[in-house]
């Protein structure tokens, strides 16, 4: 919730979906911590407005998500202004956030850490 909430107030963009105490429908996908598929790992992804330049909100984005000690991952960008671009980042507690921009709508994908928490199976509401 942290690194969405993050992501949100620092792109400036407009997010009227986001309300960070709305939990409900986020998925419990399967991950490994032991063996295949024994943990939970939850995700959600949000929808927003448009950016104006996703270049440059990439650019932003990276460099903020940098000085907050994050792991830069893949950055995917085949040149489509429909698609924009996609920037992937790992936070040291082992969230993965995906950034994706573009003129039209951009979001905001976050996966938790893999947990075995038995409490995760659950699906929130």
């Amino acid at each position: 919730m942290d690194a969405v909430d993050d992501t949100v107030q620092f792109s400036g963009m407009d997010w009227p979906i986001w309300n960070r105490s709305h939990t409900a429908g986020f998925f419990a996908g399967p991950c490994s911590v032991r063996t295949r598929d024994d943990g939970r790992a939850y995700q959600t992804q949000i929808e927003g407005g448009p950016a104006l330049d996703p270049q440059v909100a990439v650019d932003l984005m990276k460099a903020h998500w940098e000085e907050k000690g994050y792991t830069i991952g893949n950055v995917f960008d085949d040149g489509n202004p429909a698609t924009g671009i996609q920037l992937n980042a790992r936070t040291s507690t082992g969230v993965r956030l995906q950034f994706s921009p573009t003129p039209h709508v951009s979001f905001i994908k976050v996966v938790s850490a893999c947990t075995l928490d038995p409490n995760a199976r659950k699906k929130t509401t």
